[in-house]
């Protein structure tokens, strides 16, 4: 803008300029064309013309000198008639569950040098039998297995026990290259080794970071804010204690302030793919009395899954690493997966759920200790299974 008015400064001074000039050769033809008389006069009329044009010339420079001395005002803004929207942060977050059944390493006194070859085998890495699914529960929030057996050196072991199941103190490093974050030991196999082999795998758990719960012994997780709690229990009837520790165990964790419960019951029937009676009234029980999620381990085989109430009772999750058997027939298995989100701090009543089917082995002549994940026609056969046991029970 301010370029604008120099420029219109300098047009009308070229203008002016040229108009006197205008003047002054139309007067100078008529005087030269005139009398003689005329002379003095023409020469009088170009001192007046110079003095014009001095005077013309001294505006035009007063004016730009005081243009530039003027001041500049900033223009009045409108205040915005649309100001921005303002946006609440949001409040949703989510936790994605990632389980497994029976874990066991090591194996029978009589047996387990099987699960000692492999580990040997395979330069003592103690990250070989969860290497194929360690990325499944690295990315989930919670992975969790039932450790099926003790940790310990402990030789005294408990009378008239068919398998008795444990392994080195510092076999406890293979579940947390496994990126298992919790186990339950509320199974039938915790205590083969007595109090003294229960104490050492709780230490050697200890001693790698990998949470433990079970037999009475309830646990919260913080995990992205939420308090998850978790219990489990041996539950081989439908017994009026066992009803008792139920509810005792959830109504402990929700004066704890647990905002998702998760069960991990031990029952049921070996090799049996359809769930006692005693299991589905059980499993209610425990979802009618506040639980979110209930998870089952035992038969070593695939179960079904039962939605209810809109929660989900998965009655058993097979074997998973299990050096419990170096070649079970059935080696299918799975890795159930749930996420479950909250709307600050409110659980919302979503069912999201995903079956990732497996095998126990990476190999199919024998029993390596290595689940590894199922493709093609494999994984349809085991999903189909899954499927159809969720029909009987649902």
């Amino acid at each position: 803008m301010r370029k604008h008015k120099v420029l219109v400064l300098m047009v009308l001074s070229i203008i002016g300029v040229l108009g006197i000039l205008s003047i002054a050769l139309d007067d100078s033809y008529n005087i030269v064309n005139s009398e003689p008389y005329a002379q003095e006069s023409y020469t009088l009329h170009m001192e007046y013309l110079v003095e014009r044009q001095i005077q013309f010339e001294t505006v035009i420079y007063e004016a730009e000198y005081d243009y530039y001395e003027v001041e500049y005002e900033e223009p009045e803004v409108e205040e915005d008639e649309y100001p921005e929207e303002e946006y609440e942060p949001c409040t949703l977050v989510t936790i994605t569950i990632s389980a497994a059944g029976d874990t066991t390493l090591g194996g029978d006194p009589r047996g387990m040098g099987m699960f000692i070859r492999e580990w040997e085998n395979n330069d003592q890495d103690y990250s070989f039998f969860f290497r194929e699914v360690r990325h499944i529960f690295e990315e989930s929030d919670l992975s969790i297995v039932n450790l099926e057996g003790t940790l310990t050196y402990a030789t005294v072991a408990r009378e008239n026990a068919t398998f008795t199941f444990r392994a080195p103190p510092h076999f406890a490093e293979i579940l947390s290259a496994g990126a298992i974050d919790a186990v339950t030991l509320a199974n039938n196999h915790s205590r083969d080794f007595l109090e003294r082999g229960y104490r050492d795998t709780i230490d050697a758990l200890d001693a790698v970071g990998v949470a433990r719960f079970g037999n009475g012994y309830n646990i919260i997780k913080e995990i992205n804010g939420i308090n998850v709690g978790l219990f489990g229990l041996s539950i081989w009837g439908d017994w009026r204690e066992n009803r008792d520790s139920i509810t005792r165990a959830i109504n402990d964790l929700e004066n704890r302030g647990a905002q998702l419960i998760i069960a991990y019951f031990h029952w049921g029937v070996e090799r049996a793919n359809m769930p006692s009676n005693y299991q589905r009234v059980m499993g209610r029980f425990t979802i009618e009395n506040g639980a979110h999620l209930v998870l089952g381990a035992h038969s070593h085989v695939l179960q079904g899954i039962e939605v209810y109430n809109g929660r989900n009772i998965v009655y058993s999750l097979a074997n998973f690493s299990f050096g419990g058997n170096n070649n079970p027939d059935d080696h299918d298995t799975m890795i159930f997966q749930q996420t479950f989100t909250f709307d600050d701090g409110v659980l919302l009543e979503t069912n999201d759920t995903n079956i990732i089917p497996a095998f126990i082995s990476s190999v199919r002549d024998r029993n390596n200790f290595q689940p590894i994940i199922a493709t093609g026609e494999d994984a349809e056969r085991i999903l189909e299974r899954v499927r159809l046991y969720s029909e009987w029970v649902n």
